[in-house]
């Protein structure tokens, strides 16, 4: 049922907590890679605390953690609720067709013995074209929710820059950094989680900022 296969794995693309690349039932295994010269490992960053009742401080430098701003704001959150939602949908809807189509192929292979040979051929070659279709329009939603996430935080932190320049001047910096970049800092300069409340405040879940299309299931 090479179909079935090849749905599942589209059910597999792009997907929130699915991992990429698992083995396709058939496939051969890839060729073992020659070994990698050793890399000496990057330096981790490093951030020394600041006492727990210690107030932002001024410094012509701040950092900020792009990655935790996102997932810790009320709009990282409600997209990745999202995400995890229209993944669902999309896993369901692929299981479903996968079946479908199954069954289709099962009924059609039955019926090889009592058909005439050219009626046979038109039968499987229109069932593969449309087979190949399904699978085309699976990974353009996969595709299109993918690119829709991708929409939706690039969005979000250009809302976010006039903020965090406000913060700039609040505190007297004159730039900020991310901070995973910085080897060694104080966590008293990282603007992060105070950036975090202040983007909730003024920008709430960006709730429909950037419109979800979803395909209606044929």
């Amino acid at each position: 049922m090479w179909l079935a296969r090849g749905l599942a794995v589209v059910a597999l693309l792009a997907l929130p907590g699915l991992a990429l690349g698992q083995a396709v039932p058939g496939d051969q295994p890839p060729a073992a890679a020659p070994p990698a010269t050793p890399e000496a490992p990057p330096l981790p960053s490093r951030t020394i605390q600041s006492p727990r009742d210690a107030k932002p401080v001024a410094a012509p430098i701040l950092t900020v953690d792009q990655d935790v701003l996102f997932a810790a704001s009320e709009w990282g959150k409600r997209t990745q609720r999202i995400l995890e939602e229209e993944g669902g949908k999309i896993e369901t809807e692929n299981e479903r067709l996968a079946a479908q189509l199954s069954d289709e192929e099962s009924a059609l292979t039955q019926q090889r013995g009592t058909l005439d040979p050219a009626e046979f051929r038109r039968l499987a070659e229109a069932f593969d074209t449309r087979a190949t279709e399904v699978r085309r329009q699976r990974a353009q939603v996969v595709q299109d929710l993918n690119a829709w996430a991708e929409a939706d935080r690039a969005v979000f932190y250009r809302a976010a820059l006039p903020l965090m320049g406000e913060m700039m001047q609040e505190r007297g910096a004159v730039a900020v950094l991310d901070r995973r970049t910085v080897f060694v800092s104080m966590d008293a300069i990282d603007m992060t989680q105070d950036l975090v409340s202040r983007l909730n405040a003024e920008l709430g879940d960006g709730a429909g900022t950037v419109p979800l299309n979803t395909p209606v299931p044929k």
